[in-house]
């Protein structure tokens, strides 16, 4: 049996394959369902990411909806859209949450409408994660497997259905209003089609937790690379699995240069320790793919069962000599001179894998260098800032020691979004108290206000960590902040998450001016007050050019070239400016990316993961400007 054979049949019928960005995710997805499909098991590949590359891999265009690949008959792969998810659910269910809404609040019609119509944009892609809970129910595929986007998305996207149950416990609330009402008036109640549709999105939400948490029918294929930076995010993504009750079924050590290779070896170990009941593959580094099937096959035929027995130790090089590196960039312009010009805020954004947290660090780094009073963030949900320092970092402002007074912090965004939320429960439930009186309750309005936060669009607590940033910047406290965001997807949504951010607090304030007379309004609306004008402020910050801008990171790489240029267009699309893009990993100078207007355009040479401030600047130090674009 061969060793992609062998890594297919070790997994259940649903997979997931998961990872850090740049491990090889669509890869070892697309070549699992290829060679599950040629033995002629129905096979649908589906990717949930955003910045999606399944259809490069396979070499055939896809949309939300399966469809068959034309060579491949038992081969289906499709593109989770969420948009699409998000309008079928509001075509076919929008009249409903609307009658609902009206039932249980004190909204006339055009509240109503807006808040199904520009409120629900939250649900975009928790509708297309449900989508996901209706497939078991088909007998169209026996295997299912998923490729999904980095660690942090990923993470949120398996938290979105118990999320989106504070949603569905909002519209029950409601619903149960109009329950109480008619009981009260007509001695009797019937449920009706708004009764079946709370039932029905509740059983989705159940269908798919079940799924997930059931290690017969699904589990989790980590990727994951021989690096230190990688292996350490692998070694956490585990454990939150775990923690979420889905199983790692098998481990996919991606890239390595051999099986008895030191550095492998040390791989092997260090997954094992973190996930010692999966089954542990490799596959050795094929160099740059291009997209196509030609370099699945050769990929696959990589891949190999590792064993449990040891294993000699003796050395082998790795590809890719850094000093060759460094002496073909060694006749570019330096860097730093056009690097120091770089606004004063600066999002780092790129595919998952092409170095952004290391960037990230390094450029807060020079900037403390300079005497700027510099701040580094990570909004990750799966930061690696703490790993690139080689320090503990919390979410609290930590001095990165040697870094040259350099203050740094990993944002805990959900937590921080928790704390007002619960804040807000409590004003709700005091106001409530303070005006109904001992022994007097309204308890389904009351249950309705408290409830409110679940039209939150989901990343808005993102923005919410990172509006105070504003703030620090405006009041002096800083003169830099350099921001470590989530790879593509996640960053084009907290772009995106300001507009949808105000107009869910405009509607959520004007839901409690509603309820002003059940629920006071004063401490609340003020506090929704505030979090609108801080919003406003930020965006106007990351909309000026001369304040703020998003520097690309990106490889010399086919696919990562396509998405650096998608990134560049669509985030100046949303009225964001890009200062620079940085070629990272670098053997031979790149062609420039042809953008227009044209950006500053910067190369870093491939060398082992620079870990440690001193190692970080030291690597920055190297950057050299392609010419005529420095």
């Amino acid at each position: 049996m061969s060793g992609i054979d062998a890594l297919l049949a070790s997994l259940p019928g649903w997979t997931l394959v998961g990872g850090k960005g740049g491990v090889g995710k669509t890869t070892s997805a697309s070549a699992l369902a290829l060679c599950s499909a040629r033995d002629g098991v129905p096979t649908l590949v589906l990717s949930t990411d955003p910045a999606g590359t399944l259809a490069d891999a396979l070499g055939a265009p896809l949309s939300g909806d399966p469809r068959t690949i034309a060579d491949v008959p038992s081969l289906a792969a499709s593109q989770l859209d969420a948009g699409a998810a998000r309008s079928d659910f509001i075509s076919r269910f929008g009249d409903i949450v609307a009658a609902i809404v009206d039932r249980g609040t004190y909204l006339d019609r055009e509240d109503i409408r807006g808040l199904v119509d520009s409120t629900l944009p939250g649900i975009d892609e928790t509708m297309a994660v449900l989508t996901l809970a209706d497939l078991p129910e088909r007998d169209d595929w026996t295997r299912v497997i998923l490729d999904t986007a980095p660690t942090g998305h990923t993470l949120r996207l398996l938290g979105l259905p118990q999320t989106f149950l504070a949603l569905i416990e909002l519209l029950d609330a409601m619903q149960g209003k109009h329950r109480f009402m008619v009981s009260a008036l007509l001695h009797r109640y019937r449920p009706d089609a708004a009764d079946a549709f709370i039932d029905d999105l509740r059983r989705k939400v159940t269908r798919l937790r079940d799924l997930t948490t059931d290690s017969a029918r699904a589990g989790v294929l980590l990727v994951t690379r021989p690096e230190p930076l990688v292996l350490s995010e692998t070694v956490r993504y585990a454990a939150t699995l775990a923690a979420m009750n889905m199983t790692v079924t098998a481990v996919l050590l991606n890239a390595v240069a051999a099986v008895r290779d030191p550095e492998t070896a040390a791989a092997v170990e260090t997954v094992r320790r973190a996930v010692p009941d999966a089954t542990l593959f490799t596959a050795r580094d094929c160099g740059t793919l291009e997209p196509g099937r030609q370099s699945l096959e050769r990929w696959s035929s990589s891949v190999r069962h590792v064993g449990r027995e040891k294993r000699s130790r003796s050395a082998a090089s790795r590809p890719g000599d850094t000093g060759h590196s460094r002496a073909m960039l060694a006749a570019l312009p330096a860097a730093a001179p056009a690097l120091g010009s770089l606004p004063p805020v600066v999002l780092v954004g790129g595919k998952g894998g092409v170095g952004k947290t290391t960037v990230s660090c390094a450029l807060a780094l020079a900037g403390a260098r300079r005497e700027h009073r510099t701040f580094l963030v990570s909004t990750d949900p799966a930061p690696s800032v703490a790993d690139a320092l080689a320090q503990p970092i919390a979410d609290a402002d930590v001095e990165v020691q040697g870094g040259y007074g350099l203050v740094a912090r990993q944002i805990d965004a959900t937590a921080a979004f928790s704390r007002w939320r619960t804040e807000y429960e409590s004003r709700v439930d005091s106001a409530f108290d303070a005006l109904l009186g001992p022994g007097l309750d309204a308890a389904h309005d009351r249950a309705i206000a408290r409830q409110l936060f679940a039209l939150a669009p989901p990343g808005i607590d993102e923005l919410y960590a990172l509006i105070w940033l504003g703030d620090a910047l405006a009041e002096g406290a800083y003169e830099r902040i350099v921001i470590d965001p989530a790879p593509t997807g996640h960053l084009i949504r907290l772009l995106e998450m300001p507009s949808l951010a105000l107009d869910w607090s405009h509607r959520l304030l004007r839901l409690m001016l509603k309820y002003r007379e059940l629920a006071g309004g004063g401490e609340l609306a003020a506090d929704l007050v505030a979090f609108a004008r801080r919003t406003r402020a930020v965006t106007a910050l990351l909309q000026d050019s001369a304040r703020a801008g998003v520097l690309v990171v990106a490889l010399d790489e086919p696919v990562v070239r396509l998405e650096a240029s998608r990134i560049i267009e669509r985030v100046r699309s949303l009225g964001n400016h890009v200062p620079a893009l940085i070629w990272n990993r670098v053997r031979e100078a790149p062609a420039p990316l042809p953008v227009e207007p044209t950006v500053p355009q910067f190369v870093a040479a491939a060398v082992p993961s620079p870990i440690g401030p001193a190692r970080l600047l030291e690597w920055l130090d190297d950057w050299r400007a392609l010419r005529g674009d420095g």
